[in-house]
């Protein structure tokens, strides 16, 4: 009997210190799936920093990229600008070309008609100096010979009276034609003198003109030299403008190449965090949903070892009931006792007591409710949960679903 007991004990024993370590593993493997949780939620805040860093990163291309595209629209308003003035530059040039030409013909035409009407004048003036001498001339020589004729005849004859007559007729025609040539060469000098004076106001006008032209042409050609500087200061301003541009756009193309590298790195980047964090994403859910599982098995394990605590008083209780059973009779009075010795309910007419055909305790019918075959002929003999437990080794534990009323 008392060896029987003994097993017993020590079989109880066993299953105590097996649920002990079972509630201890499981905490250590909560141990671990918190530690496991902080390690993922450290991960998660980092990959959270990068995303922020990279869209910022992502941000300030972006930003770099407009005023890229700013400074190339500035760059073509600009070369468009260069543009206009360089035609414009290139027309004026031209028109500067053109005056020159024409207003040097003109001056050229104006000089030679100049010194055409000087050269008409001087031949006009020799002419009438040609005519007054050729008339002092022939009237001197007429009037010396018809003086001597004259005179001749006066010292001869009267017979030739007749002749001196006629002689004195025709001188008198002479002089007469002499002074209609002479009055026709004088009408003729001072035709000459008019059309001389009219040349000469006409000259005076061309000349005036001529004045008036030159000065125009010498203030169009400063003109046209301060058109020219301003040209060769265009010029030159266009080829450091041209300059400058291209000097621009290489810069411009080789921070377009280093944005569009960054920004593929950054778009990797992105990307390979995205995955990343969407794979966080998905380890955290498992894992909340496995802190949640392994919350509800701490209450559970808190509950069981709660259970356990009151387990192993009601198991030292037990240990000293059978320790002391011994000393006591197998079979309890039902008498002696009021209520079960397991739940405590108290008996009645309608709740009747019952014996554990193993241990001998009085219980009620609920506490009495397993069945074992023993003798020889295997009889069913109504037994408690303990002895249950003790007896069919295959059996679960008789606190398994609930702890026991000590």
């Amino acid at each position: 009997m008392s060896s029987n007991y003994g097993r017993k004990i020590t079989q109880i024993m066993e299953l105590s210190q097996k649920c002990g370590d079972k509630c201890s593993q499981q905490l250590e493997e909560n141990n671990k799936l918190r530690l496991l949780n902080t390690r993922k939620q450290e991960e998660n805040v980092q990959l959270l920093f990068d995303l922020s860093l990279a869209k910022a990163e992502n941000e300030k291309e972006q930003q770099i990229r407009s005023q890229i595209e700013k400074q190339l629209s500035d760059t073509n308003i600009i070369a468009d600008q260069l543009t206009n003035l360089t035609q414009k530059t290139e027309k004026n040039d031209s028109d500067l070309h053109d005056m020159k030409s024409h207003y040097e013909n003109l001056f050229a035409e104006q000089v030679n008609n100049i010194k055409k009407l000087v050269k008409e004048r001087e031949l006009l003036h020799l002419y009438i100096q040609r005519l007054e001498i050729e008339n002092t001339s022939l009237v001197k020589i007429t009037n010396d010979d018809d003086t001597v004729k004259l005179l001749n005849y006066s010292s001869q004859s009267p017979g030739t009276y007749e002749e001196a007559w006629g002689l004195i007729v025709k001188l008198r025609e002479q002089i007469i034609q002499q002074l209609k040539m002479k009055e026709k060469l004088k009408n003729d000098i001072q035709q000459l003198q008019y059309n001389h004076k009219a040349d000469l106001r006409e000259r005076e006008q061309i000349e005036q003109l001529l004045n008036r032209d030159l000065n125009t042409a010498k203030d169009e050609i400063i003109v046209l030299q301060s058109l020219q500087t301003e040209y060769e200061r265009v010029m030159s301003l266009k080829n450091n403008l041209e300059k400058q541009l291209e000097e621009r756009v290489n810069e411009l193309k080789a921070t377009k190449t280093v944005a569009n590298s960054f920004t593929n790195q950054l778009k990797e980047k992105l990307e390979q965090i995205t995955k990343a964090k969407d794979q966080v994403d998905e380890e955290n859910a498992t894992l909340r949903i496995q802190i949640q599982k392994l919350k509800i098995d701490l209450e559970n394990n808190e509950l069981v070892q709660h259970d356990f605590v009151k387990l192993s008083q009601t198991l030292q209780v037990q240990l000293e009931e059978i320790r002391n059973s011994e000393n006591e009779l197998r079979w309890q009075p039902e008498e002696d006792h009021p209520e079960c010795q397991r739940c405590h309910s108290q008996f009645s007419v309608t709740w009747r007591k019952h014996h554990c055909r193993h241990c001998g305790k009085v219980l009620c019918k609920d506490c009495t409710n397993k069945t074992v075959y023993t003798g020889p002929h295997n009889r069913p003999s109504r037994v408690c949960d303990v002895c249950y437990t003790l007896l069919v080794k295959d059996s679960q534990p008789y606190f398994h679903s609930s702890v026991p009323n000590v």
